[in-house]
């Protein structure tokens, strides 16, 4: 089996991670995931076409880099990413899997004091799953899509993390740590690109 599906498929999968958000989510924020994960795929669709990547690879892990979020992760107790892994990991779509994972911790050696809001647990078995992973550039990529879309909107990666900040109170350790990566995830893919890449997804500052 391929490690990630057709756009089909991938769309099918995306359909039912909406669902699953619409059953235990409020009608705001289920409207704002699927603005979200539609983004996000499609941000990562057109950066991709710029540097050399596989568009549809791209789309596709933007697509489904949330699809933890089918499920209430306050509710369950499990986190999204985790969620998110092992649901991709039994379908045989190891892509997606690997990107639920990653897309969440910008740096492969987790600071758990960073993360308060997930369960020891959760977070390492997080780190015994990235700790050997070399992060390439589908991570990177979808690292950086995720930073520009809030609610219903394309946004600068500065309101995005002041967004998050407050949303789950961010220590400003762990704001500086989310800050770091975004920076350099923009600044690796600009000059992949050989331009600023706010000017391909229309971002204003």
């Amino acid at each position: 089996m391929n490690s990630y599906p057709d756009i089909k498929t991938a769309i099918y999968l995306w359909q039912e991670s909406i669902h699953g958000n619409i059953s235990w989510n409020t009608d705001v924020r289920s409207r704002e995931y699927i603005f979200h994960t539609n983004g996000v795929g499609d941000a990562a669709l057109k950066i991709a076409g710029y540097c050399g990547l596989d568009s549809s690879k791209a789309y596709v892990l933007g697509l489904l880099h949330d699809y933890g979020k089918i499920q209430n992760e306050q509710q369950s107790g499990i986190a999204h990413f985790i969620y998110g892994y092992n649901a991709m990991k039994a379908r045989g779509f190891d892509a997606i899997a690997r990107v639920c994972i990653t897309h969440s911790f910008p740096f492969n050696d987790i600071k758990f004091d960073d993360y308060k809001q997930y369960s020891i647990q959760d977070l390492q078995t997080a780190q015994s799953i990235i700790k050997n992973i070399e992060y390439d550039d589908y991570d990177r990529l979808i690292q950086l899509c995720d930073m520009f879309f809030e609610t219903n909107n394309i946004v600068s990666y500065q309101q995005r993390l002041s967004c998050i900040r407050q949303r789950y109170n961010l220590s400003p350790q762990q704001t500086t740590t989310l800050e770091k990566g975004v920076e350099q995830n923009k600044a690796y893919f600009d000059a992949k690109c050989g331009c600023d890449i706010y000017k391909i997804i229309n971002v204003r500052e």
